[in-house]
């Protein structure tokens, strides 16, 4: 408005003067500077006054985040978080928790608009879940965020890699009827309880193939359990071809005989070893069908009663 105001003051004589010797012409110019001028000095002042009466009233909002939402890293020191404006903390809480709901202990920075999350301490391996509470981060006119979520996964070995240990265990398990102990990676042994941990974070399984016994095969078990009811128990013979010689063995060698014979016969077959009552070291014999490990049917073909099978699992001797 002071323009406004000077404009107004402008010294009447001076006016006079040039209109006196300037005549209409310069008339018409003055009249046409001073509309100019008056015009330009109303636009400055609505601007002005319009600017004045602008207030923020936007939430910030996160326009990114790392490691990004749903990744995979071998490691991170931090979350890092963007906003679309600077900020500062709110009133609500920040979360970082691990897949079981546990909050992990962390120091948060704010430095113009981005938002560092730093854990105490180094995240091991698993799935981890970020919670931005609404009300928790502001901007400087004291907007708040809404709520905002991210997850990612600390591992070992990338979603490729994980894959690949999965087809490599589904063929162990198909040839051998279990699974490894182990899933390797050059020299990066991971063992088979933490592999399939780090694989269900990706809600990845190993499928374990049914394997049906056929027909054949129950003929199979059939003929090779008469075969060995023959045989009477002796501590004398620990192998298949001593109990054949001498009629009679050990649990060792019925284990033995039982083994080769269904291995012969293409019955996928192991020997296992655990303490019973009577032995430290009793050995027993299982096949593979449907998917599982089945005893061998001592009882049903009326073998030798220290030939049993007290115990479905065990040390593995052999396995085809």
């Amino acid at each position: 408005m002071s323009l406004l105001n000077s404009l107004r003051n402008v010294n009447k004589k001076t006016y006079l003067m040039l209109i006196r010797y300037g005549g209409d012409r310069i008339k018409r110019k003055i009249l046409l500077s001073v509309l100019l001028l008056f015009g330009l000095a109303l636009i400055i002042n609505v601007s002005t006054s319009a600017a004045a009466t602008v207030s923020d009233n936007i939430n910030p909002t996160v326009t990114a985040v790392d490691p990004a939402n749903h990744a995979v890293v071998q490691k991170t020191n931090n979350v890092k978080v963007t906003f679309n404006e600077p900020i500062t903390a709110g009133t609500n809480s920040i979360n970082l928790k691990n897949s079981n709901g546990k909050v992990i202990s962390t120091k948060n920075t704010f430095s113009g608009s981005k938002l560092t999350i730093t854990p105490t301490k180094k995240l091991t391996t698993g799935k981890y879940n970020l919670l931005l509470n609404a009300g928790s981060v502001q901007d400087l006119s004291g907007n708040i965020n809404t709520a905002f979520s991210s997850s990612f996964t600390v591992s070992p070995i990338t979603v490729a890699q994980m894959k690949d240990g999965i087809s490599r265990a589904q063929k162990f398990y198909s040839k051998q009827g279990r699974l490894p102990t182990t899933v390797s990676y050059g020299s990066k042994k991971i063992p088979m309880a933490e592999f399939q941990k780090i694989i269900a974070t990706q809600g990845l399984k190993i499928n374990k193939p049914k394997v049906t016994v056929s027909a054949l095969s129950n003929s199979n078990l059939a003929a090779i359990m008469r075969s060995a009811a023959k045989f009477g128990y002796s501590g004398a013979a620990h192998t298949a071809s001593a109990m054949e010689r001498i009629g009679a063995g050990d649990c060792w060698a019925m284990s033995d005989y039982l083994y080769k014979h269904m291995t012969a016969a293409g019955m996928k077959s192991r020997i296992i070893q655990y303490a019973t009552a009577y032995s430290s070291r009793h050995r027993s014999v299982q096949y593979f069908s449907n998917g599982a490990w089945v005893n061998a049917p001592y009882r049903a073909y009326g073998l030798n009663m220290l030939f049993n099978n007290t115990k479905s699992s065990g040390l593995v001797i052999a396995c085809n």
